[in-house]
């Protein structure tokens, strides 16, 4: 497995895109796919923000994480932040979510990023198993959801 920019990877964009929509489709009502792929287009990137990092094994798209300026609405405040997390279903509970987390951390910390935030309805355990901790509890996109922080600091390169 390896993780590479997506930007440089154009050909898994529309699949890509089709995953996101159909995972978090609810938080954009009337959204579409090709509106989805127009934004992941934008969001493509090299060492910045954005960037899209994607886990690629033997030619195939396992998964994908963001770095972005903002991903909640509500909370402007905050940011970077670490967004759209995503395994291939038949992929997961292989490591592979962890792995992107770590590697998109690794890229935060090289452009000297102190804190990350991310916003989950419901994978708090994962994420704190990764040394996140708990900000808040909230609601977003009609659903309850929690608003965690990484403290790059703290964290081993």
């Amino acid at each position: 497995m390896e993780f590479v920019y997506l930007a440089d990877h154009p050909q898994f964009l529309s699949q890509l895109s089709e995953w996101h929509h159909a995972e978090w489709g609810y938080i954009r009502p009337g959204d579409t796919v090709e509106e989805r792929l127009k934004r992941l287009e934008a969001e493509c990137g090299h060492l910045g923000i954005p960037t899209t990092i994607i886990a690629v094994e033997n030619g195939e798209l396992l998964g994908s994480v963001m770095l972005l300026e903002e991903d909640m609405d509500t909370h402007k405040e905050l940011s970077p932040w670490l967004a759209s997390l995503y395994v291939s279903p038949q992929r997961r509970r292989q490591g592979i979510g962890a792995a992107l987390v770590r590697r998109l951390i690794h890229e935060a910390h090289t452009l000297g990023i102190k804190r990350l935030y991310l916003y989950t309805p419901s994978e708090e355990r994962f994420y704190n198993n990764l040394g996140w901790s708990l900000l808040e509890r909230t609601q977003y996109a009609g659903k309850p959801a929690v608003i965690m922080a990484y403290d790059l600091a703290m964290a081993p390169t």
